[in-house]
C-alpha cells in the first residue's frame, strides 16, 4: 500500500511540472558581431549559461488578450460616412497644405519667442485639417 501512494504523489507532482526543458544558451563572436544561438559556437564561446523557459500561465495570457481588446475597443475611431460613397472623407490636399504652410510661416515669425500657446493652436490647425 505504501508503495502506490508514492508512485501516486510522484504522479502528481510530475503531472504539475510542464515540459519546461533548461537549454544551453552561448555567446559567441562572429564575423558579423556577436551572436547568441543554442549551438556551441565554432571556437571558445565568450560566455555560456543554462537558461529555462518562464512557466506559461493560461490565466495571464487570457487576460493579456481581454485588455488587448479592451483596448482596441476603447481606441477605436468611429469612422465618419458620405452619404453618396459611404466611404471616409479623406482630407482635402490643399487644406492641410495651407495650414502646414500658415504654421511654418506662423512659427518663422514668432522665431525663438514662440510660445505654448502659438504652437498649440497651429499644430491643432493642421491637424484638424490633415487628419
Amino acid at each position: 500500500m505504501p508503495v502506490v501512494v508514492i508512485v501516486l504523489a510522484f504522479i502528481f507532482i510530475n503531472l504539475g511540472c510542464g515540459p519546461a526543458h533548461a537549454q544551453q544558451v552561448f555567446k559567441c563572436r562572429t564575423d558579423d558581431g556577436i551572436a547568441y544561438q543554442s549551438l556551441p559556437c565554432d571556437g571558445p564561446p565568450l560566455k555560456q549559461w543554462t537558461a529555462a523557459p518562464e512557466p506559461f500561465d493560461r490565466h495571464a495570457q487570457a487576460r493579456l488578450q481581454a485588455i488587448e481588446r479592451e483596448l482596441k475597443r476603447a481606441n477605436a475611431v468611429p469612422a465618419q460616412r458620405t452619404r453618396r460613397s459611404g466611404r471616409p472623407p479623406t482630407p482635402a490636399a490643399g487644406a492641410c497644405e495651407l495650414a502646414r504652410r500658415g504654421r511654418s510661416q506662423a512659427y518663422a515669425k514668432a522665431g525663438l519667442k514662440r510660445d505654448f500657446a502659438l504652437s498649440s493652436h497651429w499644430d491643432n490647425q493642421v491637424h484638424a485639417a490633415c487628419w
